[in-house]
């Protein structure tokens, strides 16, 4: 006699037992309790999530004799359904009796009296895939339903029905039981079972079932043949051809550490275990998204797929690296299914994370005709100074000749790239001469309470998390960050004036300056030099953005000027107005 399934031996009997579906069997439940049962209810959702089994409970609890308490499994009703004999609860499969004819034969026999109970109850499983004829007999009964007839459909398609069988039913959607709920539950069965079930393979199988608890059911009584009476993580994926959470990260670092030969030893390991690459992918993403949360939380409450210690060796790298590395193997996913081999197409994209690099300037171009006439308008961007110190407005001069129309073809536009403003080691040097350990101390309280997660995240707190304090004075503030791209992105005029104005809106008023932590590390090493030979330079002059402003603002505000620096100062005559004239 062959052994009973155990998504069968530990289907729910009542509503108690039924797991990840509340609102569904509150509302049930109340209905069945103040005789409010509706004439036909209709159950969608994903496979495995109790469609059928909260059909089979609300058709004994409309017949059972004990209203407060059904389905009590004690009444005769209660008794004839659980064994499966009782006349008036109808299951149907559509997916075998699709044609019209036998729905109408269901109606015919619906108009009958009830042979046992008080209600004919009709269980129509997969009811999506009805015929057009079969559904519209079926609509016309839901339209004009006998007093004695309920229907309970279940389908996982509903967008396949017709909106007006939809319409006459009270739909319940079922949703995907929680991971943890279920681990829980195939802990409990386990115990009840008499063989072990690790806590770490429970969680695994929770993530395998994608939320139905008959997937992991099934998944549990596999796992149980193969292993015996101990079930633990690596028999999991062993035979699922899975990877631990542990491989996942060694193989992380490998790529942030632009380690070639351990990527291609870890794939090939992988593959000869009969690793699902497309699996892999995904629980890559997974730990990069754990990553990311933790290092901006630093909570590990948050993490799904990682534990803090693995999350934390993945937290060094930006934020904007991991979430890159993410989208490249996002991007790469659909590739596996087309792909001749996994392998192959893995490691490609391993490779693609392991060279992204978050791009520091955008610079378009563009192939267009430029008349001749303009020609001579287009003037290259100058770099600012490294001090931020305001330029001088310079006259324009004489255009120079300008090319023959005839001569001027398609030329290429560059649109001006704002260039970041770097600091030498010199001027590093310059700014640690004003530091001290009070100001550092008294910026970094400040900026602790802007990095508080209380505090919502915008660009510029997330531009913060990418930097740390060096150094700091009275008027300005030195961060170091770990790459390049960083440093340019903070460093050009309109992010670090937008920098500069939200550290002053949160009582930091003291300019920002940002390098690489290398640099900051050789310059520190200078600076102590210079100390002891006592050839330290000046300490830098720093100019605020709000005070380059104000004082381009006075510039730009006076119409003597403007009209100087428009038509040449040579061609300007002022003439004073008369007094008492306007």
């Amino acid at each position: 006699m062959s052994r009973i399934a155990l998504y069968q031996k530990y289907r729910s009997q009542t509503f108690d037992e039924v797991i990840g579906q509340d609102y569904v069997v509150r509302s049930i439940r109340n209905a069945v309790k103040e005789q409010k049962v509706g004439h036909a209810y209709l159950f969608c959702g994903p496979r495995g999530t109790g469609k059928t089994t909260m059909a089979r409970l609300l058709a004994r609890s409309i017949n059972c004799e004990h209203p407060e308490k059904a389905p009590c499994g004690e009444c005769p009703s209660c008794k004839a359904a659980l064994a499966g004999t009782h006349p008036d609860i109808i299951e149907i499969n559509a997916a075998n009796e699709t044609h019209v004819e036998d729905i109408r034969d269901l109606i015919e026999r619906a108009r009958l009296a009830p042979m046992m109970s008080k209600h004919k109850v009709y269980i129509i499983d997969e009811v999506h895939q009805l015929s057009s004829a079969a559904s519209s007999a079926l609509l016309k009964t839901l339209e004009e339903p006998p007093e004695h007839v309920v229907f309970i459909l279940a389908t996982t398609d509903p967008q396949k029905m017709l909106k007006t069988i939809i319409s006459r039913c009270q739909r319940f959607d079922f949703s995907k039981v929680d991971t943890e709920k279920i681990k829980d539950h195939l802990l409990d069965i386990a115990g009840k079972e008499g063989f072990v079930l690790d806590e770490a393979a429970a969680l695994k199988i929770a993530e395998l079932s994608d939320g139905g608890m008959r997937d992991a059911l099934s998944i549990l009584e596999q796992a149980s043949s193969y292993a015996g009476d101990h079930i633990s993580e690596e028999s999991i994926d062993e035979i699922f051809g899975l990877t631990s959470t542990t491989e996942e990260v060694d193989l992380l670092k490998d790529i942030l550490d632009s380690n070639m030969e351990g990527i291609l030893e870890r794939v090939r390991s992988f593959a000869e275990h009969g690793t699902d690459f497309r699996r892999l992918s995904n629980d890559l993403v997974n730990a990069l998204k754990d990553a990311i949360i933790f290092q901006g939380t630093k909570n590990a409450d948050l993490l799904h797929h990682l534990n803090a210690d693995q999350a934390s060796k993945l937290s060094d790298p930006p934020m904007q690296k991991l979430l890159g590395m993410a989208r490249v193997m996002m991007k790469a996913q659909p590739d596996f299914a087309l792909a001749q081999s996994q392998e192959t197409c893995f490691t490609l994209a391993c490779f693609d994370m392991m060279m992204y690099e978050q791009p520091s300037v955008q610079v378009v171009q563009k192939t267009a005709e430029v008349p001749a006439e303009n020609m001579h308008a287009y003037i290259p961007p100058q770099p600012l100074p490294v001090s931020f110190e305001p330029q001088k407005t310079a006259v324009p001069s004489e255009p120079s000749p300008v090319q023959p129309a005839a001569e001027v073809k398609k030329e290429e536009v560059h649109i001006p790239v704002e260039q970041p403003q770097l600091l030498s080691n010199e001027d590093v040097i310059s700014i640690l001469v004003s530091c001290n350990k009070a100001y550092k101390q008294e910026v970094q309280e400040k900026l602790n309470r802007i990095m508080d997660p209380s505090v919502p995240m915008n660009r510029w707190k997330n531009m913060l998390r990418q930097v740390k304090l060096g150094a700091a004075s009275d008027k300005a503030v030195l961060l170091f960050a770990g790459s390049q791209a960083a440093v340019n992105t903070m460093m050009c005029e309109s992010t670090n004036r937008g920098l500069y104005e939200y550290l002053k809106e949160n009582g930091i008023d003291r300019m920002p300056y940002v390098i690489q932590d290398q640099e900051f590390s050789q310059a520190c090493h200078a600076f102590a030099a210079r100390m002891k030979d006592h050839t330290l330079p000046q300490p830098k002059e720093i100019t605020f953005w709000s005070r380059q402003e104000a004082e381009a603002g006075k510039k730009e505000d006076d119409p003597e000027q403007r009209v100087m620096a428009l038509y040449g100062a040579e061609n300007v005559k002022v003439i004073d107005q008369p007094k008492g004239e306007e």
